[in-house]
């Protein structure tokens, strides 16, 4: 008798947590929606963040408001979306180079593959190699030549374990040379400077280069995908410019909490893919060079532990300071 209580409870207790779920999923949102992301105004997820979220407050007819939580190469954003209640408020786009702190970063305290819940992805773009007018160079080979004539006189951005200072130690083991990372907080920290000439190379996304680079304020060098830019159609790829290890594309994704409710995380997907799917959101992503990205949350969960074995040995590769 006390077994078939015992059962009953159990399964009472289960249809009353499927039935929360479902209630909550029905009047989900029901408030704003934050979208936290990592570093600062202008960088990739900045930009990428604030056209999804215009897009997502029409179709989940909610306002949904874009924080920026720069600090410790993403550490800050990450383990403050960890924290967060899972009921679908709180979301975080995190990329490609959340993953490679994880696996450089002895110090990071949430994993992205298991401290949190896979949303989707929202987009994909390359890096590129830039230089402020002040430096000579006109190409990717001309850099290295000059960087090999001053040893220890060219700067470039970091944060350290950040996809910049992975490629400047890709660059700097291609061609055994001597160059100085400098940590800033993101990329787009790093512009100031770059400007003003004091970093003399700078890893950087292209959306944060293409329009500097087309008034003439950087020089592009090379891309680090596999295509050229459309609005930099003469700039090489780092495949053509001669040090293909240095390819690499950052994938852009959305997680939320650890135990954000299922149906909650469906619901956000959709959402996602039908705000990624419209034209005028393609056309202005693809305006600074981005490419919209869809996929399922399982597909987002694979993509975050291949990306964390593939760079964990890129990491162990990488040449120590």
């Amino acid at each position: 008798m006390r077994q078939v209580f015992k059962r009953g409870v159990i399964t009472l207790l289960a249809s009353i947590s499927l039935a929360s779920g479902m209630v909550c999923a029905q009047t989900y949102p029901s408030r704003p929606i934050s979208i936290v992301v990592p570093y600062g105004p202008g960088s990739g997820n900045d930009l990428i963040a604030r056209e999804i979220a215009q897009k997502l407050t029409g179709i989940l007819n909610t306002t949904v408001v874009v924080e920026n939580k720069a600090g410790a190469t993403g550490n800050i954003a990450t383990d403050y979306v960890a924290q967060q209640k899972p009921d679908g408020y709180t979301i975080f786009l995190t990329s490609t180079s959340g993953i490679i702190n994880q696996v450089s970063n002895s110090s990071v305290r949430t994993d992205l593959s298991k401290d949190f819940e896979s949303i989707g992805f929202a987009a994909g773009l390359p890096y590129v190699v830039a230089v402020p007018p002040s430096v000579s160079a006109k190409s990717l080979s001309e850099l290295v030549a000059l960087a090999k004539a001053n040893p220890g006189k060219l700067n470039y951005n970091g944060p350290s374990g950040s996809v910049s200072d992975y490629l400047g130690s890709m660059l700097k083991a291609a061609g055994n040379l001597d160059m100085v990372m400098i940590p800033y907080k993101s990329t787009s920290d790093a512009q100031v400077d770059v400007l003003a000439g004091r970093i003399q190379v700078w890893f950087t996304t292209a959306p944060s280069a293409v329009g500097l680079a087309e008034s003439g304020k950087v020089r592009v060098l090379a891309v680090t995908g596999d295509k050229r830019l459309a609005k930099l159609p003469d700039v090489p790829t780092v495949k053509e410019a001669g040090i293909p290890k240095m390819f690499t594309e950052v994938s852009f994704f959305f997680v939320a909490p650890a135990g954000t409710p299922k149906d909650i995380v469906t619901k956000l997907n959709a959402a996602i893919a039908t705000a990624l799917n419209n034209k005028e959101t393609e056309e202005r992503l693809a305006n600074i060079s981005v490419q919209t990205k869809i996929g399922t949350p399982e597909e987002v969960l694979t993509h975050i532990k291949q990306e964390m074995a593939k760079w964990s040995e890129v990491v162990k590769a990488a040449p120590k300071p």
